[in-house]
């Protein structure tokens, strides 16, 4: 397909925006294969193996996303495509320098993406779908429906309305600041839409009348202020940023046989589990239509991001939200969604008050000083062990029971609980027994010199890693096979103090061991410790 000038022309300065402003490839943990595979499962799809799954992301930038994913998922292959040239090599040349082999990135535009590239189990499209033509919203709508395994599933996220139509004022103020000065580069432009929207904010706020009608523009101009040169660039200055209603978005699926199943928010998507009333409202407003009710709770949320799970039309058949139904948890097909499940607690010790049933309380607080995963096995026996100290009676138990089922799934769909179906591998440190396996070890190094400029490292999780260092890296080097304490800790004093022998060799000791300590709870809560005795992969 020839492309026209305009074409050409917006392809060109979105390139040089790239290039100007700077960017740094996120991890997303919420685009995962265990991600996706477990959304699916909540509301009963039955979707690929995540552990050797198939994952196309359009729009991979410099890999960010799915490089951190192909290191902690060695049976899975990813492939990511991307327009900028300058972006692709070095992604190419961080994942050559990590030793990967089971990712890719592919210099392209989606209008002419090949046939050839087959099926994939999980396609992710992140931060995509907004900035680009109608014409490619319908391409990337179509190679999702064309490559898609018949039970794979698909991320799509974009800006919406309504809550964007605040930000979009902010957006036309820059583009207006921005008129006529097309000599200025555009990180020149990106500075002169901040001064001018600091310079409007500031007056806006010198009058109370002024300051109480125009709230909302004043914390969109806020937000927007705080917030990197790139995004405002890509944002707010680049010639595509079409939010769209949720509705719209569901209209444009079907028109491709693809169906919503859910958003990663899952505020979203299961308002019953936290807000009956709000729930019973919604019902109310759009009887048994699932998508109507969802762009409803956008009006009265003010929704300005959506990150939409779906699949194909022929798959969507499964769907059932009946755990998002607190009436419904106590019944047996609930209970065995949620009993699939692996959890990880990501609220403190201090939110446990939130609790009202005292049982309930006791048992996330034993989860919690474990470590904080479980699964409802452990979870149920930590209770009943909980309700025989306590001498409670038996007609309490149940009660109890229910009100645990109730608490884990509002905390999975407020965030507060992570669950997975494959949940990623992580094993605590053992002497003589643990080390690193090259595969982190080599992803770090790669990070290290170099590749942190485009993209940050990330956890098994896929959470990002800002702060991954060269103390890292000469930690995991001299874990590479198991080795007593001793023997790191040595290693570690000469690394240290080799060059400078000023202090005390006690004082030597004690720091040694300290950051033997502390770099061997990084490494297990970072997922990069194997085990000898546990067989993993390595």
């Amino acid at each position: 397909m020839a492309k026209d000038n305009s074409q050409i022309a917006m392809e060109d300065m979105q390139q040089t925006i790239y290039k100007e402003l700077g960017y740094k490839s996120y991890p997303f943990p919420f685009t995962t294969p265990a991600y996706l595979e477990a959304y699916g499962a909540l509301v009963g799809l039955n979707t690929p193996p995540a552990k050797t799954a198939r994952v196309l992301e359009l729009g991979a930038t410099y890999g960010g996303n799915i490089i951190s994913q192909a290191v902690f998922n060695p049976e899975a292959t990813f492939v990511g495509i991307e327009l900028s040239q300058d972006q692709v090599e070095k992604g190419n040349q961080i994942i050559s320098d990590a030793k990967l082999d089971n990712v890719s990135l592919i210099q392209g535009n989606i209008l002419n993406f090949e046939e050839s590239m087959g099926t994939f189990d999980y396609i992710i499209a992140h931060g995509f779908y907004s900035w680009i033509s109608d014409e490619m919203k319908d391409k990337l709508l179509n190679i999702i429906s064309s490559h898609l395994a018949d039970n794979g599933i698909a991320y799509v996220s974009y800006n919406t309305y309504p809550g964007w139509h605040t930000m979009e004022e902010v957006r036309q103020l820059m583009l207006f600041a921005n008129r006529g000065q097309d000599k200025l580069t555009h990180k020149e432009k990106v500075l002169r839409g901040k001064t001018v929207g600091s310079l409007v904010g500031a007056q806006i706020l010198n009058y109370d009348n002024l300051k109480e009608r125009n709230s909302k523009f004043l914390g969109a101009l806020r937000s927007v202020m705080q917030k990197d040169d790139y995004y405002v660039g890509h944002d707010h200055l680049e010639p595509h940023n079409d939010p769209c209603y949720f509705y719209q978005f569901n209209d444009h699926l079907k028109a491709h046989n693809l169906a919503y199943v859910c958003d990663a928010d899952l505020t979203l998507s299961m308002v019953r589990t936290y807000d009956e009333s709000i729930a019973a409202k919604l019902e109310q407003l759009a009887p048994n239509s699932q998508a109507d009710q969802e762009q409803y709770l956008d009006f009265i949320l003010d929704t300005t991001f959506r990150k939409s799970i779906i699949c194909k039309a022929s798959f969507a058949n499964n769907i059932n939200f009946a755990v998002a139904n607190p009436a419904e948890v106590d019944t047996i097909p609930v209970r065995t969604i949620v009993n699939s499940f692996v959890f990880q607690i990501l609220f403190d010790e201090e939110a446990l008050e939130m609790f009202e049933n005292e049982l309930v309380r006791d048992t996330f607080q034993a989860i919690i000083k474990d470590g904080g995963t479980f699964n409802m096995i452990e979870a149920l026996a930590i209770l009943k062990a909980a309700h025989e100290a306590a001498h409670a009676s038996d007609d309490e138990l149940e009660p109890a029971v229910c009100s645990l089922y109730k608490a884990v799934v509002e905390h999975m769909v407020r965030g507060g609980i992570r669950f997975y179906k494959t949940f990623p591998v992580k094993e605590e440190y053992m002497e003589g027994l643990s080390y690193i396996p090259a595969r982190f070890t080599n992803f770090v190094k790669a990070i290290v010199n170099g590749g942190s400029e485009y993209m940050y490292g990330a956890n098994m999780f896929n959470d990002a890693i800002g702060d991954i260092s060269e103390e890292d890296l000469l930690f995991m080097e001299l874990l590479n096979k198991p080795k007593a304490k001793s023997t790191v800790i040595k290693k570690i004093k000469d690394a240290l103090f080799s060059a400078d022998q000023s202090q005390p060799t006690k004082h030597q000791n004690a720091m040694a061991e300290a950051f033997y300590n502390e770099l061997t709870t990084r490494m297990e809560q970072l997922g990069f410790i194997r085990s000898k005795k546990t067989g993993s992969i390595s």
